[in-house]
């Protein structure tokens, strides 16, 4: 399995969450991996999982991500919103990327975490997806 691919589909999320108009009114930036000095509000990408589900002539990956939000103490309807406008943006996201196919893409579950420092609350959107390699 190709590292490489993991990288651009994480690249696609990011583009297609930093070009959406509504999502950066609210949010000051889009992170992929670590945070330092985040100014709230901020989305964070984060790829916590891949298998290489292949057979035979199918190339097919199964790919868990999670796109978190993060926002101040009294913004909890802040991060409603924007998780509404995260599930909706990647739901119509380009499928094409380097050679490989979005197959599918779903919110799984989501999690709201109260701020355990007093300043910033959490919405976790987790995500799995299938990605199919083209023309394989």
């Amino acid at each position: 399995m190709s590292l490489t691919f993991i990288h651009d589909f994480q690249n696609r999320i990011y583009s297609s969450l930093s070009e959406d108009k509504e999502i950066m009114f609210i949010v000051k930036k889009v992170y992929i991996g670590a945070i330092q000095d985040g100014v709230s509000p901020f989305l964070l990408i984060n790829v916590a999982k891949a298998d290489d589900l292949s057979v035979h002539n199918i190339a097919l990956y199964e790919v868990e991500f999670q796109v978190s939000a993060y926002a101040k103490d009294q913004n909890h309807q802040l991060l409603v919103k924007l998780s509404d406008l995260i599930v909706s943006n990647l739901s119509k996201i380009n499928r094409l990327f380097g050679g490989y196919m979005i197959d599918g893409i779903k919110a799984n579950n989501m999690q709201f975490e109260k701020a355990k420092d007093l300043v910033l609350n959490r919405l976790v959107i987790n995500y799995k997806s299938f990605i199919k390699k083209e023309g394989y």
